[in-house]
């Protein structure tokens, strides 16, 4: 029983240090990126993930351009970054809408690699 317990625990501990996420307020970015909307806001075709460009750096704040094709042509969109997490090595940029009162959405911008900066 003591045995297994102790082997819980550094799976447990091993397990969390892996996959730690980090918050960051500046991050250098690969350029491009998937956009996966959660919101009625924006409108997804068929709630893929979408390519879309970004800029070489992205801050907490920005609100970046964004433009991508969909069966009735170009939507150009913006996205305001509300908060920037990093896991090993790729970025994941969050848009938080209030769509309601106690309701919380989030679209997100996935990109790698991606680094932390200072």
């Amino acid at each position: 029983m003591k045995k297994s317990l102790s082997i819980f625990a550094i799976y447990v501990a091993l397990t969390a240090t892996a996959s730690a996420q980090e918050s960051a307020e500046s991050v250098q970015t690969s350029g491009s990126g998937q956009l996966r909307i959660a919101s009625g806001v924006m409108i997804s075709p068929g709630g893929q993930n979408i390519s879309i460009s970004l800029p070489a750096t992205v801050s907490k704040g920005d609100v970046i351009s964004i433009q991508y094709q969909s069966s009735g042509g170009t939507v150009s969109d913006s996205f305001m970054v509300t908060g920037i997490s990093i896991r090993n090595g790729s970025c994941a940029l969050e848009n938080k809408r209030n769509t309601a009162p106690g309701k919380e959405l989030s679209d997100m911008i996935y990109t790698g690699p991606c680094k932390k900066l200072q």
